[in-house]
């Protein structure tokens, strides 16, 4: 069951959604999606408070310049309520504190002479200078934050300073992730001339744990009586289950018989990108499973493709979808019509436009030109390919 990328993409999206909310604290939140509309509880100053260091006074008693002014007190921030100015007179007045009754304009303190108790001010300021009045920020009431948004250390801090200490975010996503494959050794394993290293772990556990909580599985050797209850172990206790390997149709690629034996129903089992034709997606009641192909690239271009925005999706991200540039290809950048071909591309920057060239090698088995490219050139499968010249889309890694 072949799907095209959009069909494919479609069908794994229309089956995932957020988890139910759970309240956090702040110091919990980092990195989390928000799941409820944040609104002020309060303006933004809270009262009008002074901009720098300086004198505070009311502008329209002041007819002239120079002018001399009574200080008669201080405003401190965090400080007790200063006195109220009248005409010609002046508070000093330190950076945010609050500004006294009466006042509505500030000068530096580098800009004035003081002698004694008398300010002079030079040179004929703005009504308003250096005043951040209450609520020109924010104001009571006004939505500030929508759900859906992931929360970065300048929107927690935002919402320290809106006085928010528990928020509702949504649950990350329980991933599972399974290895398959008898000639797959784990890194710190002996030398194996007939093996290959498990770098698809690292890959998944580098994508997508921003947004999971994952639990590895292990590797598992191509043998249905290991791999059906383990499958059948890890599809319960999770949310989406994935498996690097076994997705084609060699002798001992199994995923598509273990999910068929565990009574899922399979959606397709191929798409028409490349690298990574065989991917097998398959549900169960509300589990999920996704056999991603066992070589990096292609794991690579499915993980993209498919898998992040899916992952962004249940994490309760609203915009899911994944980030795209454009780019002038440097040299022929080698496609075939009937599939969507993603090149590994090492990306440039000249004068504020972004260049595209080959990595190297596009075989599917290497992945050093995985490793060393910044970025998938995605080929429309209508194109063909892309001479040197055009403008691509580009998915940054």
């Amino acid at each position: 069951m072949t799907r095209t990328y959009e069909e494919a993409k479609a069908a794994i999206l229309e089956s995932v959604t957020p988890g139910t909310p759970e309240t956090v604290t702040l110091d919990e939140a980092l990195g989390r999606v928000l799941a409820e509309p944040i609104t002020a509880r309060f303006d933004l100053p809270e009262a009008a408070k002074c901009a720098i260091d300086g004198y505070t006074f009311a502008y329209d008693s002041i007819k002239a310049y120079p002018a001399t002014l009574t200080i008669i007190g201080e405003s401190r921030a965090g400080g007790a309520t200063p006195p109220a100015v009248g005409p010609k007179e002046a508070v000093f007045t330190m950076t945010g504190a609050l500004v006294p009754e009466g006042a509505d304009t500030a000068v530096r303190i580098e800009d004035v002479e003081v002698n004694g108790d008398q300010v002079t001010i030079s040179k004929a300021p703005k009504k308003g200078d250096l005043i951040n009045p209450k609520g020109d920020e924010v104001t009571q009431g006004e939505q500030i934050l929508a759900p859906g948004i992931l929360l970065d250390a300048k929107t927690v801090a935002l919402l320290a300073n809106l006085g928010y200490y528990q928020i509702r975010v949504y649950p990350k996503v329980r991933l599972g992730i399974v290895v398959t494959g008898d000639e797959v050794r784990e890194p710190w394993e002996g030398p194996d001339s007939a093996g290959v290293r498990n770098s698809n772990y690292y890959i998944l556990k580098g994508l997508l744990e921003p947004f999971a909580q994952i639990r590895y599985y292990g590797i598992v050797q191509d043998e249905p009586e290991r791999m059906i209850p383990l499958f059948d172990t890890a599809l319960k206790e999770n949310d989406l289950l994935l498996s690097s390997g076994g997705a084609s149709k060699g002798k001992y690629d199994f995923t598509k018989t273990i999910a068929e034996a565990l009574g899922l129903t399979i959606h397709f089992t191929h798409t028409d990108i490349r690298p990574g034709r065989p991917l097998i997606f398959g549900t169960r009641d509300d589990q999920r499973f996704l056999g991603l192909p066992g070589y990096p690239a292609a794991l690579m271009a499915n993980a993209l493709a498919f898998l992040l925005p899916s992952i962004r999706k249940m994490a309760g991200l609203d915009n899911y979808e994944n980030r795209t540039l454009t780019a002038i290809a440097e040299e022929p950048l080698r496609s075939k019509t009937g599939r969507i071909d993603f090149v590994r591309v090492r990306l440039r920057n000249e004068a504020g436009r972004l260049y595209a060239k080959s990595a190297g090698s596009q075989q599917t088995s290497n992945f050093l030109t995985l490793a060393q490219s910044d970025a998938l050139a995605m080929i429309d499968a209508e194109h063909g390919s892309a001479e040197a010249g055009e403008v691509v889309t580009v998915w940054p890694l």
